[in-house]
């Protein structure tokens, strides 16, 4: 017989009374409470009865299992509970591997629209098996998932991306197991994406808004994977070479605050910037909040990187009149003195669309005297006409007279 949601208040007192035993910390600060159960063995959280009968809604829960754990279904009326009773907002599954143990992998069979819930902003899970989409149906209200070692059929994982419309941020490392064939993701709303495939065929992606592509393992031919991002146009297709790769079209149409994606990759840089892997980034070096998030990137970067890739985008606003904008760009460069001490070296860096001015001579220099280019420093002009290419080749002269990090550096344009 299919289970229905639970929605009513019958239902959600249902979930309450299956978990339920004698509480004796519910009336403690919610922070303390996160910092208890943290230490806690899944068993012994249980026995507290923190989360059914403590007072209010609860903010962010990690659940950690062993397989053997979940048969008696105690673990489902908690994941229940924490999201229709307790209006959780980051949620964390993962299924603990014990070696000692066959059949380590759970196959998550929760009920339709359980993961369903206005309040339910954030999803992690890890290490599972699915069998059906049901569990996310009508998932407007997820913006961010991340599904870690999760196997399933291509067709399943379909289906869930298409039952979540709403996402911004994805994180895609998968086993399509079943059913080989074809990934599709197109959320209209996406503006980071990781992807690590086995087992597929082919993947498409269509989403407009993407800023942030971070391709970690893709298993398929090269010639099958369509990345359709208009933001995203580079000189080279990065995520058909073996190592891992980065695409980033910096963005900042609002000068108070970062985009969502650039928050999340800042947070989770060690999980997405890998070593001896590649970058791609496009900045407008005329936004000093772009040139901000640019630096914040490469500050992050591991020591050591394949291939370093700055597009460089072109600001329409006029650059021979002395505004207020222009002096605070001015005063950016002399005084916070952006990419300075960055503590990675790439093996090659492409300076893309360069055009000799200012801002970009100043990276380019910076990143030759203190040795974060090590072997090769490509540059790709803007334009050939003749006043312009004779200006742009006097800049890569003058780069060429500058003390190299790197004695045995070579700069060249193409």
């Amino acid at each position: 017989m299919k289970r229905s949601p639970l929605t009513s208040d019958a239902q959600e007192k249902s979930i309450v009374d299956a978990i339920n035993t004698d509480d004796r910390i519910s009336k403690l600060p919610n922070d303390l409470l996160a910092k208890i159960l943290s230490r806690l063995s899944l068993k012994e959280a249980m026995r507290t009865s923190v989360i059914n009968d403590h007072h209010g809604h609860l903010e962010k829960c990690t659940i950690i299992y062993y397989p053997y754990q979940c048969e008696d279904g105690m673990v489902e009326a908690w994941i229940r509970s924490l999201i229709h009773v307790k209006h959780i907002k980051h949620l964390t599954l993962k299924n603990f591997i014990c070696p000692f143990r066959p059949n380590p992998t759970i196959t998550l069979d929760l009920p339709p629209e359980s993961f369903s819930h206005p309040c339910l902003d954030s999803l992690t899970l890890s290490r599972y098996n699915i069998e059906t989409s049901h569990a996310f149906d009508n998932c407007w209200n997820i913006k961010k998932l991340e599904l870690t070692g999760i196997s399933a059929g291509v067709g399943v994982f379909n289906v869930v991306l298409v039952s979540c419309p709403s996402l911004e941020v994805l994180v895609v490392d998968i086993n399509c197991h079943k059913g080989r064939g074809l990934l599709k993701i197109g959320n209209r709303n996406l503006k980071f994406l990781y992807l690590s495939c086995y087992n597929i065929d082919a993947i498409e992606v269509s989403s407009p808004n993407l800023d942030i592509l971070t391709i970690g393992n893709l298993l398929c031919e090269k010639e099958k994977v369509v990345i359709a991002s208009p933001r995203l146009q580079f000189y080279r297709n990065y995520w058909t070479t073996l190592y891992a790769h980065t695409s980033y079209s910096i963005s900042c149409p609002d000068q108070e605050k970062k985009s969502i994606g650039h928050e999340f990759l800042m947070r989770r840089s060690r999980d997405f910037l890998s070593e001896f892997a590649s970058m791609s980034v496009s900045v407008d070096l005329a936004n000093t909040k772009e040139v901000e998030m640019l630096h914040e990137i490469l500050a992050a970067c591991p020591r050591e990187m394949e291939e370093l890739e700055i597009l460089f985008k072109k600001s329409n606003s006029p650059r021979k009149v002395e505004t207020s904008i222009a002096r605070t760009q001015k005063q950016f460069w002399e005084e916070t003195k952006p990419f300075s001490h960055a503590n990675f070296s790439a093996y090659t860096v492409r300076l893309s669309n360069f055009s000799g001015s200012k801002e970009e001579f100043t990276l380019a220099s910076r990143l030759i005297t203190q040795g974060m280019v090590g072997k090769t420093m490509l540059i790709k002009p803007s334009s050939f006409s003749p006043s312009d290419k004779l200006e742009i080749e006097g800049a890569v002269a003058n780069l060429n007279e500058l003390p190299k990090g790197h004695i045995e550096l070579d700069i060249v344009m193409v």
